[in-house]
């Protein structure tokens, strides 16, 4: 015996499972987009760091632009931070591995 579904059941399950699965891709976007400007305020953070004797050049994060994955533990960023006011391109490479709660900064360079 086959079920029998009506049509107008099937469009509303249809719809739902539409909203459903919407929403869960907007929230991975808003996760993802969090997760990336973390690494890019990092990235400053540890330039500004190791470069602590240079002050007239300790930079200041704005946001990241673009992104690639390098590797599931190498992040390519281009980050903007501004100089003195003066907002640059950068170009970094972040090694993260959150499992062990750890983050380095492998390159920083003007882009």
């Amino acid at each position: 015996m086959t079920p029998n579904i009506q049509p107008r059941n099937l469009l509303v399950a249809l719809a739902f499972l539409a909203i459903l699965c919407s929403g869960v891709g907007a929230w991975d976007m808003d996760v993802k987009k969090h997760y990336l400007q973390e690494l890019g305020e990092y990235a400053v953070q540890a330039y500004n760091l190791a470069s602590l004797h240079d002050h007239e050049h300790q930079l200041t994060f704005e946001k990241v632009i673009a992104y690639d994955h390098l590797s599931d533990i190498d992040h390519k960023l281009a980050i903007q931070a501004a100089d003195h006011g003066v907002t640059h391109t950068y170009e970094a490479v972040v090694c993260d591995k959150p499992w062990i709660q750890v983050k380095k900064l492998v390159s920083f360079k003007l882009a």
